[in-house]
Parts: structure tokens; C-alpha cells; sequence
């Protein structure tokens, strides 16, 4: 371009800034400057933003697009949002929740009706909350109670209001088996309203839904037991939990059993379906296999596990190989009566 063309360029452009009603003096640099939630988690799964543009002229509207990402450069958007507005500085309330638990950054361009248009700085990175977090029962190890209907406690992170609230459905399981089902629930905590068995291995999940669909499961990381003090007047086998096994907080699954005499002798062992020996759990290797009437297999007193290390598998046989895959038996015996046996499912390593 030569030297006349500039100057009829930069003229025409001079009088697109007059005929606007802009003096000459207001032509300076665009900025978009965004505020927003510090450093750290998000205190929202939706968060509000404060967007000011600066140097886009009095021609209204402008157009915003606010973008979140889970990457830094913006290649992962989860949200893309443009809107107009009459103002130059506007209050964005995102109102779709944000990716449970991810890291996300974002930005907000701003474009005038003359073409001004400018780009913030990336802000970043943040944390999302949880959606749903289990608090209480949920040790990986395991809980005990020595009551019949232990309170749950979880708990779920803030969305803004026009698109709340959260309700919840509750499921207690046993064996895989639903026992308790509970749903709508609006409070964070529940208790059974039954009494659950003693001596019983339970688990539990939540799942918690907003009204336009979005919803998100949990289930606990652990089970949890109802202990039972008084000595037992049965002997006898429990199922074996975790089954299948192993998960991902427990490599072995745990063998429950009552004694109702003193001095009755008791074998435990793993069988394939041919009825083939795998490994004998009871006697163990230190012989025992007379036992006082009580309660076995379950953890240490003061301890946070629902399993003693003594009656477990690993998924080993005998002679220390991992055994395939599977379904097994567990056979328990005493002196009288016939045996009892409980299915084990073995997923593998």
C-alpha cells in the first residue's frame, strides 16, 4: 500500500471512531480483565466471574465468549459461552457444573460493534470440588458399629441456586444385594430406618441428582459391619466379603465364622468346583483348630478393620501360585453336622 492509500485508510477509520462520538484521545489499548474465584479450589461447582472490557468504545452491544478449559491452552473447552451485552462490565454466573474434580483455566474475549476486540489472560489453574464426596462410613480398611442403624454422612459441593438443589437416592447393600433403598433424600446424612443384621458385611452409595438430569454415583470405598458383643449360641460360617475380590482397597477377602461351644474343632478350607483342595485356612499354620466359643475373623479391637489376617485368602493355593480366575468354594466343617459352603468369586491379578 502506498503512502496515500495509509492515509485514506487510517482517515476512514478516524471517521468511523467520529461518527461513533469518539475523540481522538479514547483510541487506546483493549483489555479484558476477568475476576474471578483465587488460587486453590473452586468454592462452586459454578462460579462467578467478573468480566470488565476496556477501550471497546460506547458502541453497544458487545460480545463476550467465555471459555473454560481443561487445558491450558484451550484445547478441551467444557464450556463456550457467548452472550451480548449493554454494559462494559457485566457479572458472568456459570451455570452448568463444572467437571467434578478436574483442573480448569479460563478467559473471556470481548468484541465491540466496530470490531474493537480484545482477549483477557488465561487464569488458571483451579481446582473443581468433588461433585459427591462419602464421608462416613468409608474407610477402605473398613467400620465397625456397635449399633443397628448407623448414621451416613456425605457430602456434595455448592451449585448456584437456579439450578439446584441436589436431591439423593441411597442404596445399602449386602452380597451385591440391596437392603435398604432410600430415594429424594434432601439432607446429607441418613439412617436406616431398620434395624441391619449383626454380623453382616454392608456397603453403601450414593447417587445425587440436580433437577436438569445431571447426576453423579459413589459408592464407598470400604464395607462396614454391626457388631454383635454378646457371645454367639450357633456355629457358624458367614459370607466372605469383599466378593469378588480383590478390590482396589482390599487384596484378600475376609472369612467371618461363630463358635456357639468351647472346644469345637473347625476346618476351613478353599475348594475349586471339582471339589479339589486350593488351601486350607483353618487349621492355619500355627495348628489351631479347636476354638473357644466366640466370634472370629473380624478385626482387633481399637483397630479400624473389619478383617484379622488370620482367616483370609489372597487368591493363592498352597503352594504359593496365584490361581486362575474364577469361582471357588469355601467349605467350612465341624465335628457335627453337615458342611456349609459360601461362593467366592476370584477376579484375578
Amino acid at each position: 500500500m502506498n503512502a496515500r492509500g495509509a492515509v485514506t485508510r487510517w482517515g476512514a477509520i478516524l471517521l468511523l471512531w467520529l461518527a461513533a462520538g469518539l475523540a481522538p484521545s479514547a483510541l487506546r489499548a483493549q483489555v479484558v480483565i476477568v475476576d474471578g474465584p483465587g488460587q486453590g479450589v473452586l468454592p462452586s461447582l459454578t462460579p462467578a466471574l467478573q468480566v470488565r472490557a476496556i477501550g471497546l468504545g460506547p458502541a453497544r452491544p458487545i460480545q463476550y465468549n467465555v471459555q473454560v478449559s481443561t487445558t491450558p491452552d484451550f484445547t478441551a473447552l467444557v464450556l463456550d459461552s457467548i452472550f451480548d451485552a449493554a454494559d462494559s462490565v457485566v457479572a458472568v454466573q456459570i451455570t452448568r457444573p463444572l467437571p467434578s474434580e478436574a483442573t480448569v483455566f479460563w478467559r473471556v474475549a470481548a468484541r465491540s460493534m466496530l470490531g474493537l476486540q480484545a482477549l483477557s489472560n488465561s487464569s488458571g489453574p483451579r481446582q473443581v470440588p468433588a461433585w459427591l464426596s462419602l464421608i462416613a462410613p468409608n474407610s477402605p480398611i473398613g467400620n465397625a458399629f456397635d449399633i443397628r442403624r448407623p448414621l451416613l454422612v456425605w457430602r456434595v459441593a455448592p451449585v448456584v441456586s437456579t439450578i439446584g438443589p441436589w436431591r439423593f437416592d441411597l442404596e445399602i447393600t449386602t452380597a451385591g444385594r440391596p437392603e435398604v433403598a432410600a430415594t429424594g433424600v434432601r439432607d446429607t446424612t441418613f439412617r436406616p430406618f431398620s434395624d441391619l443384621q449383626a454380623n453382616t458385611s454392608y456397603r453403601w452409595n450414593v447417587r445425587a441428582s440436580l433437577p436438569d438430569g445431571t447426576n453423579i454415583r459413589v459408592y464407598s470405598q470400604g464395607s462396614f459391619v454391626i457388631t454383635d458383643p454378646p457371645l454367639p449360641t450357633t456355629t457358624l460360617l458367614y459370607q466372605n466379603f469383599p466378593n469378588p475380590f480383590p478390590s482396589a482397597a482390599t487384596p484378600s477377602t475376609c472369612f467371618w465364622f461363630d463358635v456357639g461351644q468351647t472346644g469345637v474343632s473347625v476346618s476351613l478350607d478353599v475348594l475349586d468346583l471339582r471339589g479339589n483342595l486350593v488351601k486350607r485356612i483353618v487349621p492355619a499354620d500355627d495348628g489351631v483348630g479347636r476354638f473357644d466359643a466366640g466370634r472370629y475373623g473380624r478385626g482387633a479391637p481399637g483397630t479400624s478393620s473389619n478383617c484379622d489376617n488370620r482367616f483370609v485368602w489372597d487368591g493363592t493355593a498352597a503352594d504359593g501360585r496365584t490361581v486362575a480366575p474364577g469361582v471357588y468354594l469355601a467349605r467350612f466343617r465341624t465335628a457335627s453336622g453337615p458342611p456349609t459352603y459360601r461362593k467366592i468369586v476370584f477376579n484375578g491379578r
